[in-house]
């Protein structure tokens, strides 16, 4: 009777433990949308590259990030905006945001961006007026697959990527 019992509770513990991890794999896959309230007004793809140069410190060579060359698009293929290199965004009409990140989450691969929550500002006129965040969800790319070596030093290096923007008042 004590050995089922014992049987029984190790069940039951094996379950708490297996409950508790996926409590704890919840909690690590945040997400990137705004906590406040706010209504998402676009969602555009993003194409483009990741610009890096090769960069050398006391640790050695790596990978140093330049700049964003992309663009935005909505659903019918029509290009809507440009990324600027201040993670800013340049609407088609001339509008203009500014942004920065405020809220990353991890990624399966190292290839791909991280999500991330941008906070913006600038904007006074146009499609932007008002766009208080940018969200970047579903990155593919955009990350160096390998170091660079000291002979590499100054060399650029352009790492495609898309994903998903969505922009919210």
């Amino acid at each position: 009777m004590a050995r089922h019992l014992f049987g029984l509770l190790g069940k039951a513990a094996a379950l708490g433990l297996a409950a508790l991890a996926a409590g704890c794999s919840t909690f690590v896959t945040q997400t990137t949308q705004p906590t406040e309230n706010v209504t998402a007004i676009y969602s555009w793809h993003a194409k483009g590259n990741m610009v890096f140069t090769c960069a050398y410190d006391a640790e050695g060579a790596y990978w140093r990030f330049l700049k964003p060359e992309g663009a935005l698009y909505d659903e019918s293929g029509r290009k809507q905006a440009d990324l600027l290199a201040d993670f800013g965004i340049r609407a088609r009409d001339g509008s203009r945001i500014t942004a920065r990140i405020v809220k990353q989450t991890d990624t399966d691969d190292a290839r791909n961006l991280k999500p991330a929550l941008f906070e913006t500002s600038g904007a006074s006129k146009g499609i932007l007026k008002g766009i208080r965040y940018v969200e970047r969800r579903s990155p593919k790319g955009g990350m160096p697959l390998a170091g660079c070596s000291a002979s590499q030093r100054g060399k650029r290096l352009a790492v495609p990527f898309t994903a998903r923007y969505i922009f919210y008042r």
